[in-house]
């Protein structure tokens, strides 16, 4: 049976790894993976092109992913795939790190501000406040290796 070598991105956990998706129930499959029911189709060129969850961006959100040249923001797991002159799923055929160079996780990072607090019987500190800050990385590689 024929596998089609693809990339999963996680944007929660903020990595990458390379998934082999079998011939047998690929849409199943792929549904698992995204983490969904209703998937559309993002191109990235006329060879590859990313699956993602149609309806992630109208739902409560911990992070989004960027594509470099896309406009919008995509949500949830990503599956990298290559495709052919039929729209059919193949074996992707650009590296993993260049894909990964492509694509911007952005998540909200919590600040914690504390206020010093002072007096006749109390000495130490409360939460005042919370700042949120953008942080902007690049999706990890992992390995077939990695733990």
């Amino acid at each position: 049976m024929r596998t089609a070598k693809t990339y999963l991105v996680e944007p929660l956990i903020g990595t990458i790894r390379i998934v082999s998706i079998p011939a047998e129930n690929r849409l199943g499959v792929i549904r698992s993976l995204i983490e969904c029911d209703l998937i559309d189709m993002v191109r990235i060129d006329e060879r590859h092109a990313i699956v993602v969850d149609d309806s992630g961006l109208s739902e409560t959100l911990p992070c989004v992913a960027e594509l470099e040249g896309y406009a919008s923001p995509l949500a949830g797991n990503l599956l990298i795939t290559g495709t052919d002159d039929n729209g059919e799923t193949i074996d992707v055929e650009t590296e993993i790190d260049e894909i990964a160079a492509r694509l911007t996780i952005v998540r909200p990072v919590l600040h914690p501000v504390f206020e010093t607090l002072s007096g006749p019987l109390i000495f130490g500190s409360r939460l005042a406040a919370m700042e949120v800050r953008i942080e902007r990385n690049s999706p990890k590689v992992v390995s077939e290796n990695s733990n």
